[in-house]
């Protein structure tokens, strides 16, 4: 295990609204950073980031944690990949080898496994044999050397349909071959392989372990035969989550990253041949909200590289509306054509300028795309200006949106510049007034999260608050033997606190998403950095009372429930019980 002191270390050396500021974009207000909570779609900013306390609190989905926890479910690795990828941010390096107990500890270690074995099977039968060396001339062809085909792990399943069962037989058992996706059951209760005939693209995990795989044709066949064949969906593998190549792409592209999404295998690969190695792929299927967030926890910018044919550009059409807020730039392929057919007609150079150096934005993509065909026709014009001027007000910058306008009044013969610009702001002007309605329905959403607390639980967070902050208060109450919290949770932080004088955050790691809540409850107190003289009387006279109001209130219960099935004699029991604690309260 990592020392706690380290782990203490490493976040008192990671500021939240840095760490947070990579990914989201966050504004000052009052104290606290506000921004758009990348957990949830939402248009008003309800993502609270507090920078003195060190944690945020999401208003609109009830998310909260530290730094640690923002990583953890930003980038879905566990506490120690957290920890070891905030050490180093931070410059301190953490020992401790985390994949080391990975391995043994997943439950799908069989199905990654068996998913090596076919990756070095397959590769090896495209690499070292006669079978193999006409699917490499096919490669060869197609631009890619024997160090591309290594790097990418390519290989060959054969046109025999067991031979990655015979290979793998003997050493699993049958409900892992079916569990694998690699093997499918003939109708003569026999093991056949699932990809025969094809060359194979091994489809990795974040980690870099192989999850799936895909099959491309690579000889003339019937025009019923699908070019690629991906494997079914497993336990290791979600075709409408995994991204092809994201384990090398996000290991390319650092924290201030871009990456390239592309729509097939050998994109990416043509990519990677020009020199650009941050580019991925959806795996046979379109963009999923998934894969969407997949992204959103690995990059700050995507790049959107899509085929240049009609199908392509509804393709990104459909991205855009997936990709929603997330800063996005686009590169229009010519001629109809992908990256991997534009690079086998020029140069790895001129990919590479391609992909680097021509990009537009969504609102360009959008006007090249909705311009109409018949640009004489004075109904298309208005058609096409109503359509793009909502999308020119999103712009940010001012210098952009007078630059779209005057790409609309160039190619509009009906328009000016003045004209266009009048419909703009006249969107800009609606659009300003939904925002104020917007905020000012929305103000509910953003109160103090001890709001939602009942009576008793104010009270307990605000004790556990000063306990947190002075160790005289926590040791005044430590030697008090009457004195328990009554919320289950607040008991547990408050023996976390007694034990080590404050809240680790690897054992808030470890414990019930509860505990963790109830703790980012605590921290959200807003109070006073000066503790009156009585407050703390005060505070648990309160408390006392809110128990026996809550005390009252089961009670009451007791009766109507007593009273309900004719038990006289308990309901009088409890009546009295009642009574008795209403004179408590006098």
């Amino acid at each position: 295990m990592v020392d706690k002191l380290v782990i203490e270390e490493i976040k008192n050396n990671a500021n939240i609204v840095e760490v947070i500021g990579d990914v989201i974009s966050l504004q000052k207000a009052g104290r606290n950073y506000l921004g758009l909570c990348p957990f949830h779609g939402e248009k008003t900013p309800s993502f609270n980031v507090v920078e003195d306390k060190q944690f945020y609190h999401c208003f609109g989905c009830g998310r909260s944690g530290d730094v640690f926890k923002f990583i953890e479910e930003y980038q879905g690795v566990s506490f120690m990949e957290a920890v070891q990828i905030l050490g180093e941010r931070v410059g301190i390096e953490i020992e401790r080898p985390l994949q080391s107990d990975q391995k043994s500890s997943s439950p799908h270690q069989v199905l990654y496994d068996m998913h090596e074995e076919a990756t070095k099977f397959y590769h090896a039968l495209l690499m070292t044999t006669t079978m193999g060396q006409e699917a490499r001339h096919y490669l060869y062809q197609r631009g890619l050397t024997d160090d591309v085909i290594k790097h990418f792990r390519i290989g060959l399943a054969p046109s025999e349909r067991n031979y990655l069962y015979q290979r793998l037989s003997g050493k699993y058992r049958d409900e892992n071959f079916l569990e694998s996706g690699l093997f499918y059951l003939s109708d003569a209760n026999q093991f056949l392989d699932t990809f025969h005939n094809r060359i194979m693209f091994p489809l990795t995990n974040d980690q870099g372990k192989v999850i799936a795989f895909s099959g491309r044709i690579w000889q003339k066949t019937d025009s019923q035969t699908a070019k690629y064949k991906n494997s079914r969906s497993t336990a290791i593998f979600n075709k409408s989550y995994e991204l092809y190549h994201m384990d090398r792409a996000k290991k390319s592209s650092g924290k201030a990253s871009e990456i390239y999404l592309m729509e097939g295998f050998m994109d990416v690969i043509a990519a990677y041949r020009s020199g650009i190695e941050n580019a991925v792929a959806s795996m046979g299927t379109a963009l999923s909200r998934e894969h969407v967030d997949h992204l959103k926890r690995l990059t700050k910018k995507l790049i959107l590289v899509y085929d240049g044919d009609k199908a392509g550009q509804a393709a990104t059409l459909k991205a855009l509306d997936e990709i929603g807020d997330m800063p996005v730039q686009i590169v229009s392929m010519p001629d109809n054509l992908d990256p991997d057919e534009y690079l086998q007609k020029n140069s790895a150079e001129d990919l590479a300028y391609l992909l680097t150096k021509t990009r537009i934005s969504p609102i360009e993509f959008y006007i090249h795309h909705y311009k109409p065909e018949n640009s004489d026709n004075l109904q298309a014009q208005i058609e096409f200006i109503e359509k793009i001027a909502p999308l020119i007000i999103k712009e940010k910058s001012i210098t952009a949106q007078n630059s779209y306008i005057h790409i609309l009044a160039d190619s509009l013969p009906s328009f000016d510049y003045g004209q266009i610009e009048q419909i703009v702001n006249e969107n800009r002007l609606i659009d300003r007034q939904n925002r104020m309605n917007g905020f000012s329905r929305s103000t509910s959403i953003i109160a103090p999260v001890t709001k939602q607390l009942s009576a008793v639980m104010r009270a307990e967070a605000h004790i556990l608050y000063r306990m947190k902050e002075s160790s005289l208060v926590l040791n005044d109450f430590r030697l008090r033997e009457d004195f328990k919290f009554d919320t289950p949770e607040f008991q547990v932080l408050y023996d976390l606190l007694v034990k080590y004088g404050d809240i680790p955050a690897e054992e808030l790691a470890i414990g019930s998403e509860e505990v963790e809540k109830a703790w980012y409850q605590v921290l959200a107190q807003d109070l006073p950095a000066e503790m009156s003289p009585h407050e703390l009387s005060e505070v648990e006279t309160t408390r006392n009372k809110a128990l026996l109001n809550k005390d009252n209130m089961r009670i009451k219960k007791k009766v109507q429930e007593a009273s309900h099935v004719g038990d006289t004699d308990t309901a009088l029991e409890e009546l009295e019980r009642l009574i008795s604690q209403k004179r408590r309260m006098e």
